[in-house]
C-alpha cells in the first residue's frame, strides 16, 4: 500500500503480507510515521507508512486479502 494509504488505517484493520490471506495480522495502534501490527503468527511489528509496500488491507475481516 502507499504511505498515504497505510497512514489512513484504523485500529482494528486486517491486513496481509504480499496478499497472503495466511499470513495476516490486525493494526493495534497508529501513529503519525508507522503502524503496529498484531501478526496472527504471535509476531508484533511497527511499521512505518513508508515501508508498507508488501502490505495490502483485507476488503473484508474474515475473507483473505487476495480474494
Amino acid at each position: 500500500m502507499t504511505v498515504d494509504e497505510s497512514k489512513a488505517l484504523k485500529k482494528g484493520t486486517r491486513v496481509c503480507w504480499q496478499g497472503d490471506g495466511a499470513d495476516s495480522g490486525i493494526i493495534t495502534k497508529t501513529s503519525w510515521d508507522a503502524v503496529t501490527i498484531a501478526w496472527n503468527n504471535g509476531q508484533v511489528a511497527r511499521v512505518h507508512h513508508g515501508e508498507m509496500r508488501e502490505i495490502s488491507k483485507s476488503r473484508q475481516l474474515r475473507i483473505p486479502c487476495n480474494s
